[in-house]
């Protein structure tokens, strides 16, 4: 962190906050940045400026032709605006993760991001909070990060193993306790995943119960929802034993906890996820339109793209890869899957069952699902296989091919694929549809989000492999790229708002999010024309183009499109006070 000048230069401070006038005594600032396309963050057109920082704080912004500083950036032609922030982000192990690497969370700065929140789906890095916060204190990190309280943190904390119920009133008391305490700590809300364990055992009114604990402290609350699609991740047709929660009721459940603990919301990484449910967005916004016109805050995120999912995703049913001795019924996500050995033999278990008409029926049904889910046959990709032949190809053109159904092409990469990998094959489905991501960035309300973490370096759960999510690299600059240059569905001022200003008033950042005088130096220069990202599913660790000057707190952590390496963020606390 740069101190602050000394001198005539510090005089000059000093008058200038007296109220002299701008030109009465000489300036001297640590950065100034000169002739910027300023976008300032309100969702304004853009202006032409200069910037003037001291230390981590903006200092002026305007015209200065007489302005000296320590370094000078000449912006002529390039747009600054403030960093952008992420509402889904899985960066934060890797962000107290003792590999210096990780922290210096390249895949991500590249993209302009400067602040992250924490607890994604639910999920603290470590706890309790103010272990996590005395991590990232101690070792350093290159981006600003937003404790959260994440709730299947603390509904395990309170009820261990023995989370498949509904919790009691006195073990959602204790969670409430927890919540209350982190946000004492310092945490700025709730995080939760109810479509995962243990949080999609908790029943709305645990919800609620916790989203009242953050009321008291002006937090907010934000969520992997409880359905994304017609049915939650976890179920399939043939364990299905009551009605399924489609996307839309998850999506009220959200609104219901704004309504009954009076908290901001925000469905996070909201999409209308499978085949069956392209064009919900527009059922999706009717019923948020409803809601804010109660005077409800409700809020979406949306990452830009039509793929979803950390990895590449079999199209296989687990449940027919294993003996008939072990107990499938916790659906896709049980931890019986994880068992050493569970999937021995899982060729011949498949094979017996294929042919067999009973259980062929019930695998064909969980296959169309699961590539329904996926996008269809018409949107699921071989990325890798055996037999190159496969590789490009969708599940529709093979199944032509073979002659057969797009089931029978599934089964035949289970059966002859790579030994030892669920479903033979590395497949991606293209689950989301661009006409549904336009209709969500195009509403007032939502945000960006990337669902990322930070990728390609050691100690980094991420594999920069053939197959992996294209966001860990490009989420940020393809919202730019994607929807506002190549299907100019929305404007550049409005694109930015959503990833700066907007994310910031959900938070309650008082001073990130815009440029303006007074507000921290968190700043990304770009470049439009040359902007765009590059990872794509086969090359997903590719850097970005087009950023060429990263800000954090006043440092530059991208430096004329190279990296500094240096690890200049903070932990934010409530108010905007760095507390690292």
């Amino acid at each position: 962190m740069r101190k602050l000048l000394a001198g005539p230069a510090l005089l000059a401070t000093l008058a200038l906050a007296a109220g002299a006038a701008p030109g009465a005594t000489a300036q001297t600032y640590d950065i100034l940045i000169r002739n910027a396309r300023v976008l300032d963050g309100t969702g304004n057109d853009w202006f032409r400026a200069d910037i003037a920082i001291i230390g981590d704080r903006i200092e002026r912004v305007g015209s200065l032709p007489d302005a000296t500083a320590h370094r000078t950036i000449d912006a002529t032609g390039l747009y600054v605006a403030p960093g952008f922030i992420d509402l889904h982000s899985h960066a934060d192990r890797a962000m107290t993760s003792e590999h210096l690497e990780a922290r210096r969370a390249k895949s991500l700065n590249s993209q302009g991001l400067t602040t992250i929140i924490g607890a994604a789906d639910g999920r603290n890095g470590r706890w309790p909070i103010t272990e996590e916060i005395a991590a990232l204190r101690d070792q350093g990190h290159a981006m600003n990060f937003v404790p959260m309280v994440g709730h299947s943190t603390v509904r395990f904390q309170v009820m261990g193993n023995d989370y498949e119920r509904a919790a009691t009133p006195e073990e959602i008391a204790q969670m409430q306790e927890l919540v209350r305490s982190g946000m004492e700590a310092g945490a700025w809300g709730l995080g939760a995943g109810v479509e995962y364990r243990p949080a999609r055992f908790s029943d709305p009114e645990e919800l609620v119960a916790l989203g009242k604990a953050v009321a008291p402290y002006d937090g907010f609350y934000i969520a992997h929802q409880r359905s994304e699609a017609s049915m939650p991740l976890w179920q399939l047709p043939s364990n299905v034993d009551d009605w399924p929660v489609d996307g839309l009721q998850a999506l009220e459940e959200t609104i219901n906890i704004a309504r009954e603990a009076g908290i901001r919301v925000v469905a996070s990484h909201h999409k209308a996820r499978g085949r069956s449910s392209f064009g919900r967005s527009a059922h999706d916004t009717l019923v948020v339109n409803a809601a804010r016109a109660k005077g409800l805050e409700v809020y979406l995120d949306v990452y830009p793209y039509e793929t979803f999912g950390g990895g590449a995703r079999p199209m296989i049913p687990k449940w027919s890869l294993v003996h008939d001795t072990v107990d499938t019924s916790g659906g896709r996500d049980s931890p019986v899957y994880n068992r050493p050995g569970v999937y021995d033999s899982a060729r011949v278990h498949l094979e017996r069952r294929w042919n067999d008409p009973a259980t062929r029926e019930l695998i064909a049904r969980d296959i169309a699902w699961i590539v329904d889910h996926n996008g269809g046959a018409e949107r699921v990709v071989v990325l890798s296989y055996p037999d190159e032949a496969f590789v490009g190809k969708t599940l529709a053109e093979l199944a032509t091919e073979m002659g057969g159904t797009f089931q029978d092409v599934v089964v035949h990469m289970a059966l002859n694929g790579f030994p030892g990998m669920i479903g033979g094959a590395r497949t991606r489905g293209y689950g989301i549809h661009d006409v549904d991501v336009v209709n969500y960035y195009r509403q007032e309300y939502t945000a960006t989000a990337s669902d990322a973490g930070v990728s390609g370096v050691e100690g980094t759960p991420f594999a920069s492999v053939a197959g992996a999510h294209p966001r860990h690299f490009g989420a940020f600059t393809r919202k730019i790229a994607h929807y506002v240059k190549d299907l100019k569905t929305i404007s550049l001022p409005f694109a930015v708002r959503s990833m700066t200003s907007l994310p910031a008033r959900i938070i309650g950042l008082e001073d990130r999010g815009l440029v303006r005088k007074g507000y921290k130096a968190d700043l990304v220069i770009f470049d439009l024309g040359r902007l765009r990202d590059r990872a794509t599913v086969l090359e997903p660790d590719l850097f970005s183009e087009g950023v060429d000057y990263v800000m954090v707190n006043g440092v530059l952590t991208v430096d004329g499109g190279e990296f500094t390496d240096e690890l200049p963020g903070v932990v934010v606390g409530r108010g905007g006070r760095g507390v690292s």
